[in-house]
């Protein structure tokens, strides 16, 4: 099976990262990250990872500001490091 992400990096959620990631050989999962962007594609790890991931999606498309002013809009607090994820080492993958 060839898969649109072979060959690149993603992430998934945390619980259910071990059970995924044979789903998709080819791919370079990431076991510790919030989102993974490897050129235009974006995964994240989660509901509120993809909050995190669809707001940095925003920053890329139009700029830091507008996807400040879009959190704001939405009271939400973004966490804007993709490197933040306390879920790998509770889910044993890290």
């Amino acid at each position: 099976m060839t898969g649109v992400l072979d060959g690149r990096k993603a992430t998934t959620n945390k619980l259910d990262f071990t059970k995924t990631v044979p789903l998709a050989p080819n791919v370079d999962w990431v076991k510790e990250a919030r989102w993974v962007e490897d050129g235009k594609f974006f995964t994240s790890s989660g509901v509120s990872a993809g909050m995190d991931m669809a707001l940095a999606v925003m920053a890329d498309l139009f700029g830091m500001e507008m996807a400040d002013r879009i959190a704001l809009g939405c009271e939400y607090e973004w966490h804007k490091d993709a490197n933040r994820d306390p879920f790998a080492k509770s889910a044993g993958l890290i």
